[in-house]
């Protein structure tokens, strides 16, 4: 082949790359702001990195579970080229493949989501960037226990039917409402960066008999914030979305 055919080739391929990543970051934009306006996202696959998944079908994750279709979605970006995702991407793509969340705001089903990924460490593993891929990429990881797994303690004396407890009668008295101290272990068993909506969730998953009133995870974040120091807000309120912590 002449080889000013080849070098013509050579060059015409570098700007339809150059095209391509110019196109992803425009199509980036377009979703962040469909995401800032809430609305519908225009380029669910569009990856972080410049490359994109090949089409997911709109009935792709129809009827599965929601760590299967998460587990699935994952299987489908490594076959692709592609690593690890954000909640937020994997949000987006299970829901346009056909999953179908239990409820219908965003927030709440994006909170479902990370979720099952810290839960499940058995199949998930989250990076230090805060993406997950699956455990079975990483060998050398661990998986890590889930949050208000119960551990049993060596020699723990057993209550005899009907003994109390000191806190028996405050409970009752309280009409059995999460404490602050239980809060609090929940708060500082998080991993990574978290909002509001993830404590809640964690809580009610482990206390679901329990009653959470609205202004108690506001009230003993602002103490672990201010007073204590053990956790830092990264970034504010802002609109719909909520503040989002750290541990320090």
């Amino acid at each position: 082949m002449n080889d000013d055919i080849l070098n013509t080739i050579e060059v015409l391929t570098a700007k339809v790359r150059a095209k391509e990543e110019e196109a992803n970051k425009l199509k980036k934009l377009v979703n962040e702001l469909c995401a800032e306006a809430g609305a519908e996202i225009r380029y669910p696959n569009v990856s972080e990195g410049g490359a994109t998944l090949a089409g997911i079908r709109s009935d792709e994750f129809y009827g599965q579970t929601l760590t299967a279709a998460i587990r699935n979605y994952l299987e489908r970006r490594k076959a692709s080229g592609l690593g690890a995702a954000s909640v937020t991407e994997i949000h987006r793509a299970i829901k346009d493949g056909g999953y179908k969340f239990e409820t219908n705001r965003e927030e709440n089903a994006k909170t479902s989501v990370g979720n099952a990924l810290r839960k499940t460490s058995s199949i998930f593993h989250r990076l230090p960037n805060g993406q997950y891929g699956l455990l079975s990429w990483y060998p050398s990881a661990k998986a890590h226990p889930e949050v208000g797994g119960s551990k049993k303690g060596k020699g723990k004396r057993t209550r005899n039917a009907g003994e109390k407890t000191p806190d028996d009668s405050a409970r009752k008295a309280n009409g059995n409402l999460v404490s602050n101290r239980e809060i609090r272990d929940v708060i500082l068993a998080q991993e990574g960066e978290f909002q509001s909506s993830d404590i809640e969730a964690a809580i009610k998953a482990k206390f679901p008999s329990k009653e959470l009133p609205k202004t108690k995870i506001p009230s003993v974040l602002f103490i672990l914030k201010k007073r204590k120091g053990l956790v830092r807000e990264v970034s504010p309120r802002s609109g719909k979305k909520g503040a989002v912590y750290v541990k320090e």
